[in-house]
């Protein structure tokens, strides 16, 4: 088997297929969830219907309300010995880089994070200001948009007078309003979809946002007229690897924009939203796809 990057051809056997992007969210220290996505992405049988992923991309949260934060950072370093790892901060991550308290966390996830080491944190790439990691991800080729929670600039966003709440506007704390209006609320800076498209067309004219952050999938499609068009998406379940896979298919339109959320990626991080069990999705560029997932035992 070789491997290639973004659309290069790749051979299992006697059969030629494309390479894709696996992409996940908000894993939240739980190796288990991590494992069992590497797992079904990488069996045979799933790279046989699917395509085997050439580069991974993480949405953030990483870290916080699991238990075994080592082990999902040491699994991260292991995948950058053989693919290119594209990484964006989340919340949960800067809450715990920067000594944030983001919320509850158990004396259990308390007592695992605070055995992390300096080595173990080299994953978050330091940055020349001692800042860590990255916001924000454009793939300016593949027409990709990659955040945590949201597109939006901060500095086009945050009042004057904000003060110590500033942090609260970074992309890492956006997420998408259910409302039909944008607010400031103590979870972060609530963005309308518009926004959000008018924000990333700035870098990328025809456009995927990927975020994760909220825990829900959620699939908005920008066709001239904003539509949300996840609960449109046909539902079908498959036996894949010994595990049930739920997927839904998002068919890209190369004219259009979209905003594509995936579901929580650790179930250890569940907080009242979304199913208890591993999502993760995969980009497609021959045709241009995007596939959400979800593993059920």
């Amino acid at each position: 088997m070789f491997y290639g990057f973004g659309t290069t051809n790749y051979k299992l056997g006697d059969v030629t297929m494309k390479s894709l992007d696996l992409v996940f969210s908000d894993i939240h220290a739980d190796i288990g969830a991590l494992d069992a996505i590497l797992d079904m992405a990488t069996s045979e049988e799933f790279t046989k219907k699917y395509g085997a992923f050439s580069r991974v991309i993480n949405l953030g949260d990483l870290l916080e309300r699991g238990t075994h934060p080592k082990q999902v950072l040491q699994k991260m370093k292991s995948l950058e010995n053989n693919y290119p790892v594209i990484s964006v901060n989340g919340n949960h991550d800067e809450g715990f880089l920067y000594n944030i308290k983001v919320s509850d966390i158990s004396f259990e996830s308390l007592d695992a994070h605070a055995k992390l080491t300096e080595n173990d944190l080299e994953f978050f790439k330091k940055n020349s200001d001692n800042t860590y990691g990255q916001h924000e991800f454009v793939d300016t080729k593949n027409g990709l948009f990659c955040v945590h929670g949201g597109p939006l600039d901060p500095n086009k966003i945050t009042p004057k007078n904000a003060g110590d709440e500033s942090w609260l506007y970074k992309r890492v704390w956006q997420r998408l309003t259910s409302e039909d209006f944008e607010f400031f609320s103590y979870s972060g800076y609530h963005y309308k979809a518009q926004s959000a498209f008018d924000e990333a067309k700035k870098q990328v004219q025809n456009h995927i946002i990927l975020c994760g952050h909220q825990h829900q999938e959620t699939v908005i499609e920008q066709d001239g007229q904003i539509n949300e068009i996840y609960s449109r998406l046909e539902l079908k379940k498959e036996k894949v690897n010994g595990k049930i896979l739920e997927r839904r298919e998002i068919k890209i339109n190369q004219s259009n924009n979209y905003i594509i959320r995936l579901g929580l990626g650790g179930p250890e991080g569940y907080y009242g939203k979304g199913k208890t069990v591993p999502h993760f999705g995969i980009v497609q560029y021959d045709p241009k796809k995007v596939i959400l997932f979800t593993v059920n035992p």
